[in-house]
């Protein structure tokens, strides 16, 4: 009889770590939304000329496997526009979820403004 105790109270324990496995594989993979606020920067703007147009935050809803999501700190997050070989006149940048750098499996549900269009005009000195 001991030993019928001793298999019972194994074949417990495996059957606990089983589902504990199961419970933390199911709840990482499920994909979740967080909204982020992300300041934009520019960066590599030319000597001389001054922008106007820029937000300083585009607000973004970003989804992904739960685990990815929650350890992600929004404050690692920018929108970094490149304004090199930008001239006088309007630039715009379409598409700035693509420029997020987010981390593999993370993507941009949504963002707002989608387009920024940024005004550069020559310093008056």
């Amino acid at each position: 009889m001991p030993e019928r105790n001793g298999t019972s109270l194994m074949v417990k324990l495996l059957s606990g770590v089983l589902a504990l496995t199961f419970w933390l594989f199911v709840t990482w993979e499920r994909s979740v939304e967080r909204p982020v606020s992300v300041p934009v920067r520019l960066h590599n703007r030319a000597v001389g000329m001054t922008s106007s147009g820029a937000p300083p935050f585009v607000e973004a809803v970003i989804s992904g496997p739960w685990l990815t999501v929650t350890l992600l700190k929004p404050e690692e997050l920018t929108l970094d526009l490149d304004l090199s070989g930008a001239g006088e006149g309007v630039t715009a940048f379409p598409a700035l979820e693509q420029q997020l750098g987010l981390p593999q499996g993370v993507r941009v549900t949504r963002i707002l403004p989608a387009r920024i269009e940024l005004r550069l005009v020559k310093s008056r000195q």
